[in-house]
């Protein structure tokens, strides 16, 4: 015993140890990951995802206000001259144009001054369309670019028509650095872009207010290029074929080969989209690896957001970190109370949860948070403290394992040492009874010396009981306790029971009635039964009083045998009745103080009829008796 007792503290020692320290590594671990991870900024990562919102972005609608007309290999070949094309050309093309009245003309193309003599009277005749069109109202602008020579301005005599800069911004040396376009330049050295000068101009026509460049959402000054930037939003996917706008070949315009009204009252890009110049294309967040989508096209969905005011403004990393490091605290705090299973599903869901409202913030409202570092801290988290709490539940269960496996060897200890007793107090007992009644029956006693030995005689019988039920005890604790079944009559068992009891009940002036129906022989242990009939009667004589009467009634159907036992005793109390087939539990009333008992007898009783696949129920009311009902297997 000393020994269980040392391996008990061992076991307890080794679970408060592991307890603690299952607290300790994963919070250490946690918090230098976390650490070691905000270090780093994982820009590839971060574009992913925000292309992936811009791409599915529903926070901005398709403008039907822009069209695009697109200087291309199929205009080279019909009109049979060669891009940036003659004045002649572009003369032809701006006559039919502006008798459409477009609100606003961006022209893209770099033009130079005229290199034929045949050509300088077209150049003359373009300067003068251009002037008639702005007199009308119309707005006009050159669209510039830079490039290592600088901006590429109009010729001279074209410059006072105005010229903006429409350059587009490539993502080549900030965020993920893969040359994707995602920001619009806003404004340069003072002046306004291309794209806010057309915005803003649009904004008037509609009655809306014209925007600074710093009153977008997001827009920043770097002032190294002494410039404003924002990011903007597509409004649909800008590739060949894909996009929402209205997209119309030079040479279908300079034919007048288009609908009247096509381009009245809207705003117009011309410029080239020839598939052979890898320049008049971008890599865009629809397309990253490929050149599908013109710049002309992009010109196009930065106007449009621009006019919408549809910018992003992108959370600063400080306070994404933060909210990283918190969310951090409080998985760690929910995981390592949590079962490894329910860790991944709260983990998974509070990522999803994360992933939706980020989104959400995008489309509705134009923040952009990094959910990197968030996301990252989330799996750290996870496949820190879960392998974890999995190892400390493995050593726990472990620990449980080895503490069952000592109790095992306490029962089985205890069992033996039940067995053993009441086998040895069995035979001291027998030699006790033994000796009585040789007293009693071969010599000559006196009255006084005759209730003595009755009452050694009947203390034997009560012991010899006792010692029985516990016996009886010990094989249903350890499984040891076989039914030995043969076919018999219950109502002979029933006699034979009444018949051994009458004398104890006569005793009392209890009346035994019976009333059994015709049975046929059923499968049975008949010691068992026996016993089971025996207890059930013993306790109705016991508990009844005297001049009382005792029913033991018997009757089957298809299913069952029934046998029902009923008293006309003290009863039951409703608190005690549904605890009376528990172990050692006995009912506290006057009666049961003058009975000795062990408190196992209806413990056995129902274990010995469940064992035989049957089941008793019990029905009792104070002073007015107490009815059993037994029901056994017809087979």
């Amino acid at each position: 015993m000393q020994k269980l007792k040392v391996l008990f503290n061992k076991v307890a020692s080794k679970k408060k140890v592991l307890s603690e320290l299952a607290g300790i590594y994963p919070f250490f671990f946690t918090v230098i990951f976390i650490f070691l991870m905000l270090q780093y900024s994982f820009t590839t990562l971060d574009s992913i995802l925000y292309d992936l919102w811009a791409r599915i972005d529903f926070g901005i609608q398709a403008s039907d206000d822009i069209v695009l007309i697109s200087m291309d290999e199929e205009s080279d070949e019909f009109l049979g001259d060669t891009f940036p094309y003659t004045y002649a050309t572009h003369v032809r093309f701006f006559e039919k144009l502006g008798e459409d009245n477009p609100f606003l003309i961006a022209y893209f193309p770099a033009l130079f001054e005229p290199q034929t003599l045949s050509d300088e009277p077209y150049y003359d005749r373009f300067t003068s369309l251009l002037d008639d069109y702005t007199k009308r109202g119309g707005l006009f602008r050159f669209a510039t670019s830079i490039d290592f020579w600088g901006e590429q301005l109009p010729p001279e005599r074209l410059k006072h028509f105005g010229y903006l800069l429409a350059q587009l911004n490539i993502d080549n040396a900030a965020f993920s650095r893969d040359n994707v376009c995602r920001r619009a330049i806003l404004n340069v050295a003072g002046d306004d872009s291309l794209h806010l000068w057309a915005a803003n101009r649009f904004r008037e026509k509609q009655n809306e207010r014209p925007l600074e460049s710093n009153s977008f959402l997001g827009s920043y000054y770097v002032s190294k290029a002494d410039a404003t930037f924002s990011l903007f939003r597509y409004s649909s996917d800008p590739r060949d074929g894909k996009t929402h706008f209205q997209t119309i070949p030079f040479h279908r315009v300079v034919t007048g080969r288009y609908p009247p009204g096509l381009f009245k009252d809207k705003v117009v890009l011309v410029g080239p989209r020839y598939i052979s110049r890898a320049s008049d294309y971008a890599y865009t967040p629809f397309s990253k690896d490929e050149y599908t989508a013109s710049q002309l096209n992009i010109h196009g969905q930065i106007i449009s957001s621009l006019i919408q005011d549809k910018t992003v403004y992108m959370i600063p990393n400080i306070v994404t970190d933060i909210i990283a490091v918190i969310m951090a605290l409080i998985l760690s705090v929910l995981i390592s109370r949590l079962k490894p299973s329910s860790g991944l599903t709260f983990t998974l869901l509070t990522m999803l949860g994360f992933i939706i409202l980020t989104y959400l913030l995008f489309s509705v409202m134009g923040l952009w948070v990094n959910l990197t570092h968030i996301i990252l801290a989330i799996f750290i988290v996870y496949y820190i403290w879960v392998p974890f709490r999995a190892i400390g539940e493995y050593q726990q269960r472990f620990a449980i394992q080895e503490e069952t496996k000592l109790l095992k060897k306490v029962d089985a200890l205890k069992q033996n040492f039940i067995s053993f007793m009441s086998h040895d107090l069995k035979t001291p007992v027998a030699k006790i009874a033994g000796m009585a009644d040789i007293l009693q029956n071969q010599f000559p006693n006196g009255e006084e010396q005759k209730k003595y030995l009755n009452g050694i005689l009947n203390a034997t019988k009560e012991l010899n009981k006792f010692i029985t039920s516990i016996l009886d005890l010990t094989k249903i604790e350890s499984r040891n306790l076989n039914l030995k079944k043969s076919s018999k009559d219950l109502n002979k068992l029933i006699e034979g029971v009444i018949d051994s009891l009458r004398f104890e009940a006569g005793q009392n002036s209890i009346r035994i009635e019976k009333d059994l129906a015709p049975l046929y022989p059923i499968s049975m242990d008949v010691n068992l039964m026996n016993r089971v009939v025996s207890n059930l009667v013993e306790n109705s004589i016991k508990y009844s009083g005297e001049n009382t009467t005792i029913s033991v009634k018997t009757w089957d159907d298809e299913n069952w045998v029934y046998l029902e036992i009923q008293d006309t005793g003290v009863g039951i109390a409703p608190q005690d009745l549904e605890y009376i087939f528990d172990k050692f539990y006995r009912v506290k009333n006057d009666a049961s103080h003058k009975i000795k008992g062990s408190g196992l007898g209806l413990y056995l009783v129902k274990y010995f009829i469940e064992l035989h696949g049957g089941k008793i129920s019990v029905q009792s009311e104070l002073e007015k008796g107490t009815r059993f009902l037994i029901k056994l297997k017809n087979a």
